[in-house]
């Protein structure tokens, strides 16, 4: 009976109870079951399990292993891992990273940016187009195609595995090499050309730049190629080609730094 009477009075000294339903609790309070309240106020609060906040959670430092919210507003987020994932929209102001900031789109000023979805470079190994040959300028950078290469007229590689868009943006760079003579390149996306330019050499002065391939001045190197769409697919065929009729040694395209975007 003793012990009883001791708990009631060291509960009753602890706690506070105001005729408003509020309790007051001066020291800790330990729950081994399930807490519900309209409020809580607190110096700080540790959940060893899960907590739901049906409104507004407002503290000036909050440590969660994993938390599901509809909006969050803070000063600063980290991570003890250094990774910090987020499933939804994040509105941040200034921005300082120390790392690798990675999402689906980023929205500035309300307009959503592009996101870049693939981008060739050439450099390693060629995955996915028909052909694998390369080629290089400078012995350093490299594109597909090029001069000796036979690529039977065109390059082309289907993207898949496309995220929810509704445009796409295609970029390349264009490199005409050798003899042309007034023939014509072109890029397409699925079926549709989306992209033609021209070139001749033909009346070039003899001294004029070569810079790549064969025994011919090189008037277009690296023409910048910037398509958009509309397009909502998860996959998209891209190609490049010419009308060169002609050897590869003689006359030949390369593309370079192919990249896909979506918005």
């Amino acid at each position: 009976m003793r012990n009883s009477v001791v708990a009631i009075l060291v509960l009753v000294c602890g706690v506070f109870a105001d005729p408003q339903g509020n309790v007051t609790i001066f020291g800790d309070l330990t729950v081994s079951g399930a807490l519900r309240t309209t409020s809580i106020r607190s110096m700080s609060v540790r959940v060893d399990g899960s907590i739901s906040v049906t409104h507004a959670l407002t503290a000036e430092s909050l440590t969660a292993n994993k938390a599901i919210l509809t909006t969050l507003e803070a000063v600063a987020i980290s991570s003890p891992t250094g990774v910090l994932h987020v499933a939804g929209e994040l509105s941040l102001g200034d921005v300082s990273v120390n790392g690798t900031v990675s999402a689906t789109s980023f929205i500035q000023q309300d307009v959503r940016q592009w996101a870049l979805a693939a981008h060739d470079d050439f450099e390693g190994e060629v995955k996915g187009w028909n052909t694998d040959k390369t080629n290089s300028c400078d012995g350093v950078d490299h594109h597909i195609g090029g001069h000796c290469n036979e690529v039977d007229k065109e390059v082309k590689k289907v993207f898949t595995g496309l995220a929810e868009h509704k445009f796409l943006r295609l970029q390349a760079r264009f490199h005409f090499l050798d003899s042309w003579e007034g023939e014509q390149a072109f890029a397409k996306l699925g079926d549709r050309v989306v992209w033609t330019d021209t070139n001749d050499v033909r009346g070039m002065h003899p001294n004029s730049l070569n810079i790549c391939g064969g025994d011919h001045p090189d008037l277009k190197m690296s023409v910048p190629i910037d398509v958009t769409i509309p397009h909502t697919g998860d996959s998209v065929s891209v190609s490049f080609g010419s009308t060169l009729d002609e050897h590869p040694c003689n006359e030949s395209f390369g593309v370079d730094d192919v990249m896909i975007s979506l918005r």
